[in-house]
């Protein structure tokens, strides 16, 4: 084997060495799912006698991976992604040659008496097939780095997408870009963006992350990306960030299911046939708004404590009165600051006046507690939560959570109080999840994954 010839491979193509066991009766090679062979086997078959000058392939398939082996004789495969294209001499029985799905593929230039088996991640599937070059070049995955002259088409596939927020927009993301190496991506398809992936790299660690700086930050998703084109976004991601990144690993967090305008989990699916492994889950809480669970008596009281104290309840823009009380309250009780500074929140707000917006519970001139939401298009999400000593005496939060879920938001899909979790979900807050689910709101969780490129 020329092994010149299987550098710099088209997307997710590599060589394959399987073991071997030699000794005086002769050698033995074996391949194994979730060893050297990257995949489920699910179908297994075998090319020979192939007359001279006929070629085999010639055709990609949609989702199917294979391994190809020449275990005995010889042949050329030539691989392409409709940018990279290589022809491998195949000449090893203990040495295949991965072929992902979305990949061209052409067997050619068999030497009399060759044999090759093919390990399949799928069953047989005749319309899993395309067989017209011109067509399958139409229907490549472009990944295309995010630059700053991008803006503009990011955001805009992000507003008409079916699971983005402004949280994913670029004046939000790019807030704190100098805390990160950003390596977002675009995936076109026919010259048209088709999904976005939010992500930054820490070349120390060779890990990228779907986003460091962003609570969830998955792929984002067009309305006419089907699950095909995702298996093949998550493909070109990977490749791409192994390749030009030299990245051994993806830390992925999707984007919860509550935000999504449309469902959009195809990523998840992408996720298991990538054998992405479940590393952090943390628990929020979210109120059904349109279908309530009944609050419970404790929160009730709360309620008729506030409404007996003649706290009001109001949109405010006294952003420094509302983070003096969060600062007071985070350093207390848990010796932290808010992530956000001051500054930064406010400019936030200028940036996002509709989807940024301070409650407050206040008494005559004094504002006693308060809540920054984050309004997306499905949920409305308490970002910070705050109280002073004198508001908890009166009830105030449970006032202004009350007014919120049942007034201001009471047409939104939830209200999302927030994660009660620490040390990625090992440990649960039972003091502050129970506070939540006296208002009715039950468990929804935030995920994270990890994908491993060598596996």
């Amino acid at each position: 084997m020329n092994t010149a010839q299987s550098d710099n491979m088209p997307r997710g193509c590599r060589l394959i060495h399987l073991p071997v066991h030699t000794d005086k009766r002769g050698s033995l090679s074996f391949a194994e799912a979730g060893g050297a062979i990257p995949f489920d086997i699910e179908r297994v078959f075998w090319i020979y006698d192939v007359p001279q000058g006929q070629e085999r392939g010639a055709h990609s398939h949609n989702e199917c991976a294979e391994v190809v082996i020449p275990v005995q004789g010889e042949f050329d495969m030539t691989v392409d992604d409709g940018t990279t294209k290589r022809t491998i001499h195949m000449d090893s029985p203990h040495t295949g040659i991965l072929i992902p799905p979305g990949i061209w593929c052409r067997l050619s230039d068999f030497a009399p008496g060759t044999i090759c088996v093919v390990l399949a991640s799928h069953a047989y599937n005749a319309t899993g097939y395309t067989h017209d070059y011109k067509e399958y070049q139409e229907q490549m995955i472009e990944v295309v780095p995010y630059t700053s002259d991008l803006a503009d088409t990011w955001n805009d596939c992000v507003e008409h997408s079916k699971n983005g927020t402004f949280l994913l927009n670029r004046s939000y993301m790019d807030y704190h870009a100098d805390r990160f190496t950003d390596c977002s991506l675009l995936f076109k398809k026919k010259g048209k963006v088709i999904a976005l992936l939010p992500a930054n790299f820490v070349e120390e660690e060779r890990t990228v992350y779907s986003h460091g700086g962003l609570t969830y930050g998955g792929l984002i998703l067009s309305e006419s990306l089907t699950a095909t084109d995702t298996l093949q976004v998550m493909s070109c991601a990977i490749e791409w960030m192994r390749i030009t990144l030299g990245a051994e690993r993806l830390i992925y967090k999707p984007i919860p299911h509550i935000y999504h305008r449309y469902a959009a989990e195809e990523d998840l699916y992408a996720l298991f046939r990538h054998n992405a492994k479940l590393i952090a889950r943390t628990a929020s809480s979210a109120i059904p708004c349109e279908h309530p669970i009944a609050m419970q008596e404790l929160r009730r009281r709360g309620i008729k404590k506030a409404q007996a104290n003649g706290i009001i309840y109001e949109e405010s823009t006294d952003m420094a009165a509302f983070w003096k009380i969060l600062e007071e309250v985070l350093a207390e009780k848990h010796h932290k600051t808010p992530v956000h500074t001051l500054s930064e929140i406010e400019k936030l707000r200028a940036s996002f006046p509709n989807g940024i917006r301070l409650f407050v519970a206040r008494k005559e001139n004094t504002i006693l507690a308060g809540t920054l939401i984050y309004e997306t298009d499905m949920v409305a999400h308490a970002q910070y939560i705050a109280s002073s000593a004198e508001g908890r005496n009166m009830g105030a939060l449970d006032g202004l959570f009350a007014h919120l879920i049942t007034q201001v938001y009471a047409t939104k899909s939830y209200f999302d109080f927030g994660i009660s979790t620490e040390q990625g979900g090992r440990y649960l807050n039972e003091g502050l999840i129970f506070q939540k689910e006296g208002f009715g709101a039950r468990t929804v969780v935030y995920d994270a994954y990890e994908i491993n490129f060598e596996n």
